[in-house]
């Protein structure tokens, strides 16, 4: 250790007050995280189901689920549905059920002969055939009913069968509950679980970066920046069997030029094909604060291994938001501002026999996937340009 660094160590130690204004997110309380039910599609599904049925005890009324249809009927195709008999239901009439006949969450009016299926996928990725067996199975349940079929994802991702199932995210789920939720006096217990659930569903689903608490940490990085790196590069942030196991084979794919392993304390990688095509913009002030426009990324949920393929879109060059344009229409997804872009994951599933094994195997099988799309993608990409 170097004179300055040993100082800028100790100045480091003698500012430690700077920490406090931090305790704002650190102490932090939310039900949802002391429940660890954050991630649980099940548990999410359990807690729209609430608030959807107008007849439950929430105090919300019809409010959410008449902005949650108005949102689809605004979405869905005129030529089959009519947006007025839709629109001016009563909609006291609908029950709501949970796991009817395996689908998700099932909106139910009797009265007004119409059927509402959702499929909530926060992480997992499509059973083979399993849209269309709900499709059969609700066309015999709800025969001669109007029915709208919802495919529900953290980034509204469309469906193997877009035709039918109308795309649908989270962000569009919290905007609809906070519009239901102005000028109603709730009680305190119910406002605070609401509450929770807003705010759990933006940080851990969508992703969503609280921008003050970004610019306190920007102000402590920057006053105390070279401490701050010394403990980055020499502290071991994760010493889990996970952490372990899935560096030690993005470790092993980039020895064999793979991938690009830069960050030991990250699970993230890149690609010399996405860098060529992406390079790093020359100053930090990436979308996640970085040089980096975009990122591959593993989480761990439950039983599965998720694997992530992510751009960033603040600061771009011309050139950058051209290229990314490119990429995001070549994932056949909607070209628009974002902060976040999600263009691809894929999950696998973990076994406990073996579980070391299991885990390294679909680290290398997500990684070989990912690969395989990009190549896709950047194909696709040269077809598109070469045609404009």
């Amino acid at each position: 250790m170097t004179n300055n660094e040993e100082k800028a160590l100790k100045d480091f130690l003698l500012d430690i007050e700077c920490l406090k204004q931090l305790d704002e997110w650190t102490d932090d309380f939310n039900l949802f995280d002391v429940l660890r039910i954050t991630n649980m599609e099940i548990r999410h599904s359990n807690i729209l189901a609430w608030i959807f049925d107008p007849n439950e005890n929430h105090g919300l009324g019809d409010s959410f689920i008449k902005s949650f249809v108005t949102k689809v009927v605004s979405k869905c195709d005129h030529n089959k549905h009519n947006a007025f008999d839709l629109l001016l239901q009563d909609f006291y009439s609908y029950q709501v059920y949970r796991e009817s006949n395996h689908m998700d969450i099932v909106l139910v009016s009797r009265e007004e002969k119409t059927a509402v299926i959702i499929e909530n996928k926060i992480w997992s990725s499509e059973s083979s055939h399993q849209l269309n067996d709900y499709l059969e199975k609700s066309k015999t349940e709800y025969k001669d009913y109007n029915i709208l079929y919802v495919f529900l994802t953290p980034y509204g991702r469309e469906a193997s069968d877009p035709d039918n199932w109308i795309a649908f995210s989270y962000g569009e789920i919290i905007e609809s509950l906070k519009n239901s939720i102005k000028g109603i006096n709730l009680r305190d217990e119910v406002s605070l679980v609401i509450q929770n659930y807003i705010d759990i569903v933006g940080k851990n689903i969508m992703k969503e970066k609280d921008e003050k608490l970004i610019g306190i940490c920007n102000e402590i990085y920057n006053k105390h920046r070279t401490a701050l790196r010394l403990i980055f590069e020499n502290v071991n942030i994760n010493n889990s069997i996970e952490h372990e196991i899935i560096c030690e084979t993005l470790r092993e794919l980039n020895d064999n030029g793979q991938i690009i392993f830069k960050d030991e304390n990250k699970w993230q990688f890149f690609t010399k094909a996405m860098d060529e095509y992406l390079p790093a913009l020359e100053t930090t002030n990436s979308s996640w604060g970085t040089n980096w426009v975009y990122y591959y990324w593993f989480e761990k949920y439950e039983d599965k291994l998720i694997i992530h393929f992510e751009l960033g879109g603040w600061n771009l060059t011309d050139e950058l938001t051209k290229r990314s344009n490119l990429l995001i229409e070549a994932s056949k997804k909607k070209v628009d501002e974002y902060r976040y872009k999600r263009l691809y994951y894929k999950s696998a599933k973990l076994t406990q026999d073996d579980y070391e094994e299991s885990l390294k195997n679909a680290t290398k099988s997500l990684i070989k996937s990912a690969l395989e799309n990009e190549k896709k993608l950047l194909s696709a990409v040269k077809e598109i340009d070469s045609e404009s």
